[in-house]
């Protein structure tokens, strides 16, 4: 049995979340003199794909440091036996999109050693003029930048590569002629790159037929894919990481057993796996642990449609490949199956802001206005300043390829939007100045688009908001006291009466 001690409070919440964040960039003064950097990225070089798993520590700056592994490596060999590519040297930097704007870096193999050039080009938006550049650099005692070196080196170990010298650090760096404009938005070093071994993937026998299930638990719901066969049961959704992987489990005496480990390939950037854990001793800390377990089972009703985990207090958790990390956290599930989507007023979400790191958390229900359930997957959400949307431009939030308002409930840049269940996190760049921001929820179901605020093009009245006039504003806080004016930073409920008669209540964060 592993135990993973957790350095956060979270068993409170059926959703733990221990993932990595990712720093603001560092300012820093403009590049030191000497050190070429390239003029344009390399796409879709010649070589054969292999598959490699990547290890490093991330040094995020106010963050600390964190080990990471699991994440997706693609590397191709030139026929010269001298040149070798890196895809994802830099997880989430490379431009998530095809092929042909997915970014390489090039090494040289000398011997065991790979020599990779420093100043290659991670990232170029020619429409937005920002171009990204890999670095290699050293710090002083103080933990800033020391030096730029030009190259970085790594040793062929076997079927490994690993860093020659882990005093050194790659970096994303973004040039400029100014403290204020130049600036890091990570370090690496301790890479550990190696190939991944056989994966078992699991794909239901079209006999079976695939149905459409919930799945829910203490704090949140999705939607997942069902199939049995026989004594076999194939589920598609259990992660949140990777909701396109099925995993399989046996069926015997009205009980699901699944195994504890399988590995989830569907996440864009890492892989996943999908183990059983149970609420551990406590660490010299105080702080709570999960221990991992062999398998996780669902008590199954007669009729084959409720699974109800059992131990009910147990979790699924994803973690990552070497289980080293554990991201999210489910308890008290269940699963059966799903009635159909129908137009439904979404529940409004709750919205914090924190003003140190800038961060949005929103937090939107998978339900009603009543509680029930409603579809994910036909839920949107755009953000709000001051009662005008805003949008996320690839000139600030370079990890999406197009212009966004409306966000997708799954979406996910896995560098500024996160998306952990119910729970959506987004790192704030270029906003204007506000006092207010609200978050704005639509679920659209054949065409019938309905809104938890008014703003909106929604089903929720007959009149259009924009022949409306608001007749009144008034504020409450959580508790339901009235408050005359809105303290900055304050979470209050806002009630709008408008000219027709109809009332709408919201709640944002005053700033």
């Amino acid at each position: 049995m592993k135990t993973i001690t957790h350095l956060f409070l979270a068993f409170a919440s059926s959703l733990l979340t221990v993932g990595t964040t990712v720093a603001a960039p560092t300012k820093i003064p403009a590049k030191l003199p000497g050190i070429p950097m390239e003029e344009s990225p390399v796409y879709n070089p010649t070589g054969n794909d292999e598959h490699y798993m990547m290890s490093v520590v991330e040094d995020q700056g106010i963050f600390g440091t964190s080990a990471q592994d699991g994440y997706k490596m693609t590397i191709r060999r030139e026929a010269d036996g001298e040149t070798i590519w890196f895809r994802d040297l830099t997880p989430g930097f490379n431009h998530h999109s095809d092929d042909e704007e997915y970014t390489w870096i090039k090494g040289t193999i000398s011997g065991s050693d790979i020599t990779v050039k420093a100043g290659q080009v991670v990232y170029d938006n020619e429409f937005y003029g920002q171009k990204l550049y890999l670095e290699a650099v050293t710090v002083n005692e103080a933990g800033a930048v020391d030096k730029f070196l030009d190259e970085f080196h790594f040793t062929i170990d076997g079927d490994r590569i690993i860093q020659s010298d882990n005093s050194t650090y790659l970096a994303v760096y973004e040039d400029g002629e100014t403290m204020d404009e130049a600036g890091f938005f990570i370090f690496m070093n301790d890479f550990v790159i190696e190939p991944v071994g056989e994966i078992t993937a699991f794909t239901p026998p079209a006999s079976a037929g695939i149905e459409d299930w919930l799945m829910t638990w203490e704090g949140g719901s999705r939607s997942i894919k069902v199939a049995r066969d026989g004594d076999n049961c194939y589920i598609a959704g259990l992660s949140n990481m990777a909701p396109d992987d099925y995993v399989c489990g046996t069926v015997s005496d009205n009980v699901l057993t699944i195994k504890s480990g399988y590995i989830l390939t569907s996440n864009p950037m890492r892989y996943i796996r999908l183990i059983g854990a149970e609420q551990g001793e406590p660490d010299e800390f105080g702080f709570p642990t999960l221990a991992m377990t062999m398998s996780y089972s669902f008590d199954i009703t007669d009729d084959g449609n409720m699974l109800t985990m059992n131990p009910a207090d147990n979790y699924i958790v994803e973690s990552s490949y070497n289980f080293s990390s554990f991201y999210n956290g489910f308890k008290g599930v269940k699963l059966f199956p799903y009635a159909g989507d129908k137009p439904a007023v979404p529940a409004a979400p709750e919205v914090e802001h924190d003003p140190l790191n800038d961060i949005l958390s929103i937090t939107i229900p998978s339900a009603d206005i009543n509680g029930n359930y409603i579809n994910p997957n036909l839920i949107s959400y755009r953000v709000e300043f001051d009662g005008t949307p805003y949008e996320f431009s690839p000139e600030y939030y370079f990890a999406i390829s197009e212009p966004m308002v409306e966000i997708p409930y799954s979406f996910t840049d896995y560098y500024d939007i996160y998306v952990n269940g119910a729970l959506h996190t987004i790192f704030l760049h270029n906003t204007p100045e506000w006092n207010s921001v609200q978050v704005v929820v639509t679920y659209t179901v054949d065409g019938v688009a309905n809104s938890n605020s008014s703003d909106s093009n929604s089903a929720i009245s007959d009149i259009a908001a924009e022949d409306r006039q608001i007749v009144s504003e008034t504020y409450t806080d959580l508790t339901g006291r009235r408050i005359a004016t809105p303290a900055r930073g304050s979470i209050v409920i806002v009630t709008t009466i408008y000219d027709d008669g109809s009332v709408v209540n919201s709640k944002r964060i005053v700033r």
